[in-house]
């Protein structure tokens, strides 16, 4: 979805460069998680995320004999948050795959499944990212406030027409805010702070805390760069 931005920034203080201390596909957010996971800090890291997998990427996972599995994305599980004719539409929009570099057949088997569901818990989608679930549920409960914000744009755009309102979900052609008041609720849904040289977006007390399970994660991905 709208989360999943380069996250080489946002700490205090100078940052390495990535490109001369680590491997040089390793210069890409991608590439950093596929480091972490060869490292063993990550069971899974996923590549392709809102543009095509790296080739390179790829050769080095099959070079290192890790299990590839090319699936759905992953999206939060509703709690009844959601409409049912939005939840309906979503199942028909065609989601571009992304790929998931696992560390052993068990995880590979966990992302299948997990990918087959469609929509996860936080506690799952933690556990198989090596992401702190502080995180990830902070994360889902923006996402799906963001989700919810959608809805409702839609069924204003298409005036309650159902049938309109799930087409236009299903292409993903989502309505824009059309006020400052909208367009400043979208800027707080799709607000993050990420954990520097991760894939992690911080929650509220990880970024308020330099001891914190993301902060602590990130500084081991810092030292990896530096080892490498």
């Amino acid at each position: 979805m709208r989360f999943d931005k380069d996250s080489s920034r946002g700490d205090a203080g100078p940052v390495p460069d990535v490109t001369s201390l680590a491997p040089r596909w390793a210069a890409t957010q991608d590439g950093r998680d596929l480091l972490a996971l060869l490292a063993g800090i990550k069971p899974v890291c996923l590549l392709g995320r809102g543009e095509a997998a790296s080739a390179l990427l790829l050769q080095i996972a099959a070079d290192a004999s890790l299990p590839i599995v090319e699936a759905a994305p992953l999206a939060p599980a509703p709690a009844g948050e959601l409409p049912e004719w939005y939840l309906a539409a979503c199942l028909r929009r065609r989601e571009a795959a992304v790929i998931y570099v696992c560390r052993d057949a068990v995880m590979a088997q966990f992302a299948a499944v997990l990918a087959a569901q469609g929509r996860v818990s936080a506690a799952d989608e933690a556990v198989l990212l090596g992401y702190p679930l502080c995180c990830v549920e902070q994360h889902h409960r923006q996402a799906l406030a963001l989700e919810r914000f959608i809805a409702e744009l839609t069924e204003r755009r298409a005036q309650g027409d159902r049938a309109r309102m799930a087409r236009l979900i299903a292409t993903g052609a989502d309505p824009s805010p059309a006020s400052a008041a909208e367009w400043a609720r979208y800027d707080r849904l799709t607000a993050i702070a990420p954990a520097p040289f991760t894939s992690v977006n911080m929650c509220d007390g990880c970024a308020g805390d330099a001891d914190s399970p993301a902060r602590r994660l990130s500084r081991r991905y810092r030292a990896l760069a530096w080892e490498h």
